[in-house]
C-alpha cells in the first residue's frame, strides 16, 4: 500500500514539474469550434478545458527557453515549473563545480494577482535598501536588490509584468558575481513575454 500511494506522488509530482506534450493546439480548438457550430455546448467548454492545459504546457516551454543552458560558466539543469492556483512558478539550479545558484521567479502566470504581492515586496526591500549589506540597483531598467548580509546573498529582480525573480547562491558565490550571473540573463526578453507584449 505504502509503494502504491509513493508511485502516486511521484507521478503527480512529475506532472506538475515536467512538460508534457499532448494533443496539438490547433486540432483542439477546432474541435471547440465544431461543438459550438453543433451547439452542443457542454462538449465545447469541455474541449475548452484541454485547450487551456495544452497551451500551459506551451508557456512553460517558452519559460523554459528564456532560461540559457549556460550562464556565466554556470550549466543549467532541468527547469521546474508548478502551476498552483492560477499561478506558475518556475525554478533552474545552475552550477559550476561546487558552486550554484537558483534562480526562482515567481507570479509567471495570473501576473494580475500577483502584481500587488511583488509590489509590496518593492516598496520594503526599497525601504531597507540603505541598510548596509543591501544594495540597490538596476538590471536591463529593472529594480533590483542584493542582500549581502547573510553569508549567502541573495538578488530579487522586480519585473514590469509583476513576476519577482529571485538569485540565491550557496557556498564560493559572492555578490558581485551573483549581480554579473544576473546581468547576463534574458531578463527583458523574459519580461517582455510575461507582459504578454510582443518582443
Amino acid at each position: 500500500m505504502k509503494k502504491t500511494i509513493i508511485a502516486a506522488s511521484l507521478l503527480s509530482s512529475l506532472l506538475l514539474t515536467s512538460p508534457a506534450y499532448g494533443e496539438d493546439i490547433n486540432d483542439v480548438f477546432k474541435k471547440v469550434n465544431d461543438y459550438v457550430q453543433q451547439k452542443n455546448y457542454p462538449k465545447a467548454m469541455e474541449e475548452l478545458s484541454w485547450a487551456q492545459k495544452e497551451l500551459e504546457k506551451l508557456h512553460q516551454e517558452r519559460l523554459s527557453e528564456l532560461l540559457p543552458a549556460e550562464v556565466n560558466g554556470f550549466n543549467g539543469g532541468d527547469t521546474q515549473v508548478q502551476q498552483m492556483m492560477g499561478f506558475s512558478n518556475i525554478e533552474r539550479e545552475y552550477t559550476n563545480g561546487e558552486k550554484s545558484i537558483r534562480i526562482a521567479i515567481t507570479g509567471t502566470g495570473g501576473t494580475d494577482g500577483m502584481g500587488g504581492l511583488a509590489g509590496l515586496a518593492k516598496m520594503g526591500m526599497m525601504m531597507g535598501a540603505t541598510q548596509s549589506g543591501r544594495d540597490q540597483f538596476r538590471i536591463s531598467g529593472r529594480t533590483a536588490t542584493l542582500d549581502t548580509t547573510n553569508e549567502s546573498p541573495e538578488l530579487s529582480i522586480f519585473l514590469e509584468s509583476g513576476a519577482l525573480m529571485q538569485l540565491t547562491t550557496g557556498d564560493g558565490v559572492n555578490g558581485e558575481a551573483l549581480k554579473k550571473f544576473a546581468e547576463a540573463l534574458k531578463i527583458a526578453e523574459l519580461d517582455t513575454y510575461l507582459k504578454g507584449a510582443k518582443s
